[in-house]
C-alpha cells in the first residue's frame, strides 16, 4: 500500500530557455512534443537525490510516486558530508537548518602529519559572502532521507511505496512501462517519465542496457564509526582531518558523539580479512592505542568507481545521482552532486510538465554530464590521489603546495569554492 505523502512554500526562478547551437554537437534527445500538463512522474530509488528531487516537484503542485526497494528508509552510514552549495540548496525548505540541527558544523578543516603535528587548516570563514552555510556539515546521509519521508508521507501528491523492486522498465518516446515486485505481487505501471534515483546498482540502467562507462579505483574504502573521543589523544584535532601516517593514509570525521575513521586495506588484503576486528583495531591503534578498544558501531567497505553514463536522459527515463555518475568519495562530493542533479532537473523537468517543449530537457543533461565529469570527477580523483599518496618525495610536492594554498588568500579562497562546490553550481548555470 501506498504511504499518502506537508506542503511548505518553495519557490525558484526558472529562466529556461534552450540554445540550439548545442543541437549540431550534442546527441540527440528523440521526444514527443504533446501537452504534459497532467504528465505522471515516477521515481525510483528513496536516497537524497530520489527524495529531494520529489519533494521540489510536489512543490510546484506535481503529483509523483515513489518506488523505493527497501522496506524502510536505509540508515545508510555512506554519505556523511554536506557541502555549502547543498545546503544554500535546501535552505528555503528549512531542510538545511534542521540538517544543522542534527549535525556537527566544521567551519575549519586540514591536512595533518600524524607524527610532526603539521597542519594546513583550511578556513571557510572565507565564503561568508556567497554561502549562507561557511561550513561543512557532517550529517550522516539517512538523516535528510529520514526528514524528506516524513514530509512525503503528510503530502496528498505523494505516493511512496516500499518494498518496491524494480524489474524491468521499457521506455519510448511518448511514455514508459515499469514492473516491479512489491512483497509477492509482480505489479506492470505506467508513467509519462521515469526518474532512475536507484544508486550505482540502478537496476534500470541494467534494464534499460546501458553502458556505464568508467574505471575502478585501486584501493578499496573501509570506514568504521566508533565511540572514542579522538579529540583527547590526537592534538588540533578538527572536525574533519585527512591525516598521512609514514606509509599509509586515514581519515577521522566527526559525527556529534561518534567518529568515522576511514583507511585503505593492506596490498591484496580482501575485505573481510580487512573488516575483520583484529585487522580493523590494528588501524585504530597506529593511531590510537586507547582507542583500538572502543565500541565500533559499524564496519562498512566501499569499491570506489568513476563512471558516468554518456546521456542522462534516453526517452522518457532521466537519471540523476548514482545511477548517473559515480565518483570517488575523497571530498564528499558523491551525494552533494546527486542532489544538485535533482535540483537541476526540476528545475528543467517543471517546465515541461507545464508544456514546455521536451527538447528543454537536454540542457539538464549538457549541464549535469559536463559538471559530473570536469568538476565532481575531476576533483574528487585529484583528493583521492593526494590522500593515498605514499611516496615521501611527491608527499614533499604535495604538502608545499597545500602550505602555499592555504597562506595565500586568493589561493585559499579558490581551493574553497571548488571544494564546497560552489563553483561547480555557478559554472552549471553558464552551460547553454
Amino acid at each position: 500500500m501506498p504511504i499518502v505523502c506537508s506542503e511548505a512554500a518553495l519557490q525558484y526562478s526558472m529562466g529556461l530557455t534552450p540554445t540550439p547551437a548545442h543541437a549540431a554537437t550534442e546527441p540527440q534527445i528523440q521526444w514527443l512534443t504533446t501537452d504534459m500538463s497532467s504528465a505522471s512522474v515516477t521515481i525510483v530509488g528513496a536516497g537524497p537525490s530520489g527524495l529531494t528531487l520529489a519533494w521540489w516537484l510536489i512543490q510546484r503542485g506535481h503529483t509523483i510516486t515513489v518506488l523505493e526497494r527497501e522496506s524502510i528508509v536505509p540508515k545508510d552510514m555512506r554519505a556523511s558530508t554536506f557541502h555549502p552549495a547543498t545546503l544554500d540548496l535546501l535552505a528555503d525548505s528549512g531542510l538545511a537548518d534542521e540538517l544543522v540541527a542534527r549535525g556537527t558544523i566544521v567551519p575549519q578543516w586540514q591536512y595533518l602529519i600524524h607524527e610532526s603535528a603539521e597542519r594546513a587548516v583550511f578556513d571557510m570563514a572565507c565564503l561568508s559572502d556567497v554561502t549562507a552555510y561557511p561550513f561543512r556539515l557532517q550529517c550522516e546521509q539517512f538523516q535528510l532521507t529520514e526528514l524528506l519521508v516524513a514530509r512525503l508521507a503528510e503530502h496528498p501528491s505523494c505516493s511512496l511505496h516500499f518494498d518496491a523492486d524494480v524489474k524491468a522498465v521499457t521506455a519510448s518516446t511518448d511514455g514508459v512501462q515499469i514492473q516491479y515486485q512489491h512483497h509477492s505481487q509482480i505489479v506492470d505501471a505506467d508513467c509519462d517519465w521515469l526518474v532512475a534515483a536507484d544508486g550505482a546498482s540502478s537496476q534500470v540502467r541494467k534494464s534499460l542496457g546501458l553502458t556505464f562507462d568508467g574505471q575502478v579505483f585501486p584501493k578499496t574504502s573501509i570506514t568504521l564509526v566508533l565511540d572514542y573521543p579522538f579529540e583527547d589523544d590526537i592534538a588540533n584535532l578538527l572536525g574533519v582531518n585527512y591525516v598521512w601516517l609514514p606509509d599509509r593514509h586515514y581519515s577521522l570525521m566527526r559525527l556529534r558523539n561518534t567518529w568515522r575513521f576511514t583507511y585503505s586495506p593492506e596490498q591484496d588484503q580482501d575485505v573481510d580479512t580487512a573488516l575483520s576486528d583484529p585487522v580493523a583495531r590494528a588501524h585504530i591503534a597506529n593511531i590510537s592505542a586507547a582507542a583500538a578498544g572502543a565500541t565500533i558501531r559499524s564496519r562498512n567497505h566501499y569499491t570506489l568507481h568513476q563512471r558516468c553514463l554518456d546521456r542522462f536522459c534516453h526517452d522518457r527515463v532521466l537519471f540523476v545521482g548514482d545511477a548517473a555518475h559515480l565518483n570517488s568519495p575523497a571530498g564528499g562530493m558523491g551525494m552533494n552532486s546527486g542532489i544538485h542533479d535533482a535540483r537541476s532537473l526540476a528545475d528543467h523537468l517543471v517546465p515541461v510538465l507545464e508544456g514546455e517543449d521536451p527538447v528543454l530537457l537536454e540542457r539538464y543533461d549538457r549541464r549535469r554530464r559536463t559538471i559530473a565529469r570536469e568538476e565532481v570527477q575531476r576533483l574528487s580523483a585529484q583528493n583521492y590521489a593526494r590522500h593515498r599518496e605514499t611516496q615521501a618525495d611527491k608527499r614533499q610536492v604535495i604538502w608545499r603546495e597545500l602550505q602555499e594554498t592555504v597562506s595565500n588568500p586568493v589561493k585559499h579562497r579558490d581551493y574553497l569554492l571548488d571544494a564546497a562546490m560552489i563553483r561547480s553550481r555557478e559554472r552549471e548555470q553558464t552551460i547553454e
